[in-house]
């Protein structure tokens, strides 16, 4: 058993519905805790669906340099200088890049007549219709390396054949808040715990112990990698079952409210 002294935290988070509000994107409501976490020299590791650009805004506007996971959990950033190897800002892309996951994707369209949306098939102005987002933000969410967001326009029955079809070509299909996202064979999960092996290999002298934050049923494999899993409380989608979960902590607060009401009380306790 690891003494107090040597503990070391480290907090995974997802944005959109839960560090950052669903509607406005603002994270306000949050900033006590993320002061907290600063104070005490606690990484904060964004683990989201949005693009490599769009973290990168947020973390300007945050303050936050740290690592990060984009595209739910097919790319991994790391900052120059961040580890002793890593001498220049790095992106490991992770599966299928995204010219790939669209000839696919317009293929299977074009042989069974699926009828769905991608970011692909629109421009600027439609994704930030689409997403509420400004029209900047959203050149930034198109700016994509290894995953495919999507309005699925079909029924559930064709839903399953699409799941299937892609699974045999080596792709996943996950539910964000918004979205569908089409992807490689990884997920959030598996990024945050290659990260936390990266960190833990660097400092091995301290205890490691991780707290993740997500929303949405995308979040789940992050969910249950980490320490202290938190399900902050979501108004405008599905939730997944975090019951085989014993250490879940649920907020009562949405968004960034509850992000800052979990981070809070997991701090003083």
């Amino acid at each position: 058993m690891s003494s107090q002294s040597n503990r070391k935290l480290i907090v995974f988070s997802d944005l959109d519905g839960t560090l950052l509000d669903h509607d406005s994107y603002r994270w306000d409501d949050a900033m006590n805790a993320l002061q907290l976490l600063e104070k005490q020299n606690i990484p904060v590791i964004f683990n989201t669906s949005k693009t490599l650009r769009e973290v990168r805004e947020i973390q300007e506007t945050t303050g936050i340099r740290h690592p990060f996971i984009s595209e739910n959990g097919m790319v991994t950033s790391i900052p120059a200088g961040y580890f002793p190897d890593i001498e220049k800002d790095t992106h490991l892309v992770h599966g299928l890049p995204y010219k790939g996951i669209r000839r696919l994707l317009n293929k299977l369209r074009l042989e069974y007549g699926f009828e769905f949306t991608g970011f692909g098939d629109c421009d600027k102005s439609t994704v930030a219709e689409l997403t509420g987002l400004l029209p900047f933000e959203a050149a930034y969410a198109c700016d994509r390396k290894a995953s495919e967001p999507l309005i699925w326009r079909d029924s559930d029955a064709a839903l399953v054949q699409f799941k299937y079809l892609l699974q045999k070509e080596g792709l996943n299909l996950t539910r964000g808040g918004r979205f569908y996202h089409v992807s490689g064979n990884g997920n959030k999960g598996m990024a945050a715990r290659k990260l936390l092996e990266r960190f833990r290999a660097c400092d091995p002298d301290y205890s490691w112990v991780s707290i993740g934050l997500g929303d949405g049923l995308n979040d789940l494999p992050m969910l249950e990698v980490v320490d202290y899993p938190v399900l902050v409380r979501a108004e405008h989608h599905s939730v997944p079952d975090t019951s085989h979960l014993s250490s879940i902590f649920y907020t009562t607060g949405t968004g960034p409210r509850g992000w800052n009401e979990a981070i809070t009380r997991l701090l003083t306790n």
